[in-house]
């Protein structure tokens, strides 16, 4: 993966976002409601074998978060930078420790069909039951991707294997 420019970022987000340099592939923001945020970017082979980069978000201050649009902002800062630093497929896959990956779900969805240059990129959903836990999932990709059929029918073929 291409390095992402947090100066870009910064200038696009309304919270300053951080980067650890013992690990480059994190990146931290506090909101204005005192929560700590730290949003991944990793490889990722298990659902697309050519290869993806999964987009984690966990919430480090483990205190609800209520709505926050400058949230929002600052999330697509960094997807907007990963994505213009390199043409490959990030992978959005619910966290499920809580119960709440529905609402996650909804609410990552929204926030990219929202986005003011959401034409610019594919986003394909699945769901489904996995080991009695139901699992919510996203792939992105920039709509040039010269791989983005072969990508498409991978992350396909191994939802079809992965949902009961």
């Amino acid at each position: 993966m291409n390095a992402l420019r947090i100066d870009r970022i910064n200038h696009q987000a309304p919270y300053e976002v951080l980067l650890r340099k013992d690990n480059p592939d994190d990146y931290y923001f506090k909101t204005d409601f005192g929560i700590e945020f730290k949003v991944s970017i990793k490889e990722d082979y298990s659902i697309v074998p050519s290869g993806a980069y999964a987009l984690g978000i966990v919430n480090a201050s483990h205190k609800p978060s209520p709505g926050d649009a400058k949230f929002r902002l600052t999330l697509m800062a960094i997807i907007e930078e990963f994505f213009e630093q390199n043409n490959d497929v990030m992978l959005y896959l619910t966290e499920t420790g809580d119960e709440r990956q529905e609402m996650r779900n909804r609410l990552f969805v929204r926030w990219f069909n929202t986005y003011e240059h959401r034409d610019r990129f594919f986003i394909r959903t699945a769901e489904g039951m996995m080991e009695g836990q139901m699992n919510f999932m996203a792939i992105l990709s920039r709509l040039d991707n010269p791989l983005l059929s072969v990508v498409v029918e991978e992350f396909d073929e191994t939802i079809s294997l992965l949902f009961d």
